[in-house]
């Protein structure tokens, strides 16, 4: 909140976007009152920023590998849909309730791949992914908060707190979101040599 009256934001939570009007710059928004009744309102900008809902490719909402969402359905742990048990979903296309970033992504890859080797095995599940995600928000040139999360919302720090706190904005993050993380990206995590994503083992894995 400091960053929001820093900058002299008027946040207003619980409204919906329903219309652009492009030509006019005109944007309507509904928002439910305390006794339930919406209430439409219209707000004229200079420029509009969206952030459209995230839906399945409809090659997959209509497919038999669908959720309810319309995404892949599998289980959250281990990534494998529950009626097809060759079939293992990882990206945006899952549908697990993590935030859908790369970072999540690169979490789920090595998990999928552990349990695929493993039904090929034709042994039990061998790895559980938790939901992992990440999303660095930039709150100033030179400061990020690295926000690091699980299912539930559940912090999951990648680094000591002593050393980077991913509950506020720090130098450290910027210089690892600028400098590290695209080397990482290019270098380790497209070429499958990243140690850092190893995936925590399935807890029936033993039973």
């Amino acid at each position: 909140m400091r960053y929001v009256e820093r900058y002299g934001i008027d946040l207003r939570l619980g409204s919906k976007l329903v219309a652009v009007d492009g030509p006019a710059r005109v944007a309507t928004f509904e928002r439910a009152g305390a006794d339930g009744a919406v209430e439409r309102t219209e707000e004229r900008f200079d420029m509009l920023h969206v952030c459209p809902p995230q839906v399945a490719p409809a090659v997959i909402a209509a497919s038999p590998l669908a959720g309810a969402g319309g995404f892949v359905d599998v289980d959250p742990a281990t990534l494998a849909h529950p009626r097809f048990a060759n079939v293992f979903a990882v990206g945006d296309v899952a549908g697990t309730s993590n935030a859908k970033t790369a970072a999540a992504a690169r979490k789920m890859a090595p998990v999928a791949a552990a349990n695929v080797l493993a039904l090929l095995d034709g042994d039990r599940p061998a790895a559980a992914y938790d939901g992992y995600g990440s999303c660095p928000l930039t709150v100033e040139r030179g400061r990020i908060v690295l926000a690091e999360f699980g299912y539930g919302g559940t912090l999951t720090p990648s680094f000591p707190r002593w050393l980077l706190d991913g509950t506020r904005p720090t130098r450290l993050a910027w210089q690892l979101k600028s400098r590290l993380l695209p080397w990482l990206y290019w270098n380790a995590m497209l070429k499958g040599r990243e140690w850092l994503a190893a995936p925590a083992a399935h807890p029936g894995r033993g039973a």
